[in-house]
C-alpha cells in the first residue's frame, strides 16, 4: 500500500495531466456541435461492432438448441404429409367422422457418431427403446434417406447407414413410378448405384429417385438421389445407372426415426400367410 502511495506521489503530475486532458476533451466535444456529431458517429460504430460480435457469438452457441427445435418441427410436419396418412375406403379406421389416420409418426434424434469412410458405415443416435425406437425402423433427415435401425438400447440406437455393403433400398423413378433398387458400391459417399432398370425405360441425367414404399422400412416418396448417367448392359436383362445422393451423409446433425403405426398388423398378416 505504501509503495502504491509513493508511486502516485512520484507521478501525480502525469495523472493530473491526464485528468485535465480528459475534462478538456469532454468539454470540447460537448459544446461543439460538429465535433460532438463526429464523436457520436465514431462511438456508435464501435458500439455497433461490439454488439454485432456479441450477437454472432450468442447465435453460434444457440445453434444446438435451434437445430433440435427445427428437427422436432420437421418430425411434426412429416407426420402431416400425405405419404404419412392412411386412407381407408371403409368406416373401420374412421375417427371423428374422418377417413384419414396417421400411418407414420416420426421421432427426432441427435446424431452422436457417424462414419462415411468405411465400407460398412453406421450411426449412433440419441433415442432408444424408451422413446419408442425399434430395430428395422427407417431413419431419414428432412425428406431424404439415411438408413435403418439395426439395434437399440434404452436410450440409444445403432443405425445401418445407406453407406453400407448390405444396404439395398427398394426405389422407383419419380417421373414414371418404375421400380428399381439402389445400393452403395463403396468409395465416394456421395455416389450410389441404381440397379434393375428395365431395358425399355428411358433414363436421363437429372431424373429423381425416391423410395417405393414397398418395404416396411421407409414410406413412399422419400428422396434418395439424382441420376448422373445410364450404363447400357447389352448382355444382361437390366441396365444400371449412377446417382448422386441427395443426403449429405458427412454432415448429419439431426435425423428422424420413421415409426410405422401399422407395422404389427402387417407382420401378423405375413406370419399367418406363412403358417
Amino acid at each position: 500500500m505504501r509503495n502504491l502511495f509513493l508511486f502516485f506521489r512520484k507521478h501525480y503530475f502525469i495523472f493530473l495531466f491526464l485528468a485535465l486532458e480528459m475534462i478538456s476533451l469532454v468539454l470540447f466535444f460537448r459544446f461543439n456541435k460538429y465535433q460532438n456529431a463526429v464523436m457520436f458517429k465514431w462511438t456508435s460504430g464501435i458500439s455497433g461492432g461490439i454488439h454485432s460480435v456479441y450477437r454472432d457469438i450468442s447465435e453460434y452457441f444457440s445453434l444446438k438448441e435451434a437445430n433440435f427445435i427445427l428437427g422436432e418441427e420437421n418430425a411434426a410436419l412429416h407426420a402431416r404429409m400425405p405419404e404419412a396418412i392412411y386412407l381407408s375406403d371403409t368406416a373401420m379406421f374412421s375417427r371423428n367422422d374422418t377417413l384419414f389416420q396417421s400411418e407414420y409418426r416420426f421421432i427426432n434424434a441427435r446424431v452422436i457418431s457417424n462414419t462415411t469412410n468405411q465400407r460398412n458405415n453406421f450411426l449412433m443416435i440419441s433415442k432408444g427403446r424408451l422413446q419408442g425406437v425399434e430395430p428395422h425402423m427407417g431413419v431419414i433427415t428432412g425428406n431424404k434417406i439415411v438408413g435403418q435401425v439395426v439395434n437399440v438400447s434404452s436410450h440409444f440406437s445403432w443405425v445401418l447407414s445407406m453407406l453400407h455393403s448390405e444396404s439395398k433400398i427398394s426405389a422407383r423413378f419419380m417421373k414414371n413410378n418404375q421400380m428399381i433398387s439402389v445400393e452403395w458400391p463403396g468409395g465416394d459417399y456421395k455416389k450410389g448405384v441404381v440397379r434393375e432398370i428395365p431395358k425399355h425405360l428411358q433414363v436421363i441425367p437429372g431424373d429423381t429417385v425416391v423410395t417405393s414404399g414397398n418395404s416396411e422400412v421407409f414410406p413412399n416418396g422419400i428422396l434418395i438421389g439424382i441420376i448422373d448417367n445410364l450404363t447400357i448392359r447389352d448382355n444382361e436383362n437390366f441396365n444400371t445407372a449412377t446417382l448422386t445422393f441427395l443426403t449429405d451423409f458427412n454432415s448429419l446433425g439431426y435425423v428422424e426415426v420413421v415409426v410405422d403405426m401399422f407395422r404389427s398388423e402387417k407382420e401378423q398378416l405375413k406370419a399367418s400367410f406363412r403358417e
